[in-house]
C-alpha cells in the first residue's frame, strides 16, 4: 500500500498527537528497520499492513 502524497514529519506528528518531528523520525526509522515501511520518492510504502493494524483503535 502506497501513501501517494508527500507528507512531512511535522504533519505526521500533528496528526498523531506526537510532540516533535524528531520523535516521528525515530518511529519511522524503527519501522523501516523492521521492514514494516519503506520510503519511495519521499512517500511511504507500507509493506506490512497487519503489523500496523495492531495499533489502530476502532
Amino acid at each position: 500500500m502506497l501513501i501517494d502524497f508527500q507528507v512531512t514529519n511535522d504533519d505526521i506528528a500533528g496528526f498523531c498527537g506526537i510532540s516533535t518531528r524528531n520523535s516521528v523520525n525515530r518511529i519511522l526509522r524503527g519501522l523501516r528497520e523492521q521492514n514494516v515501511i519503506s520510503m519511495v520518492y519521499q512517500k511511504i510504502l507500507i509493506l506490512d499492513v497487519d503489523y500496523l493494524k495492531q495499533f489502530v483503535q476502532a
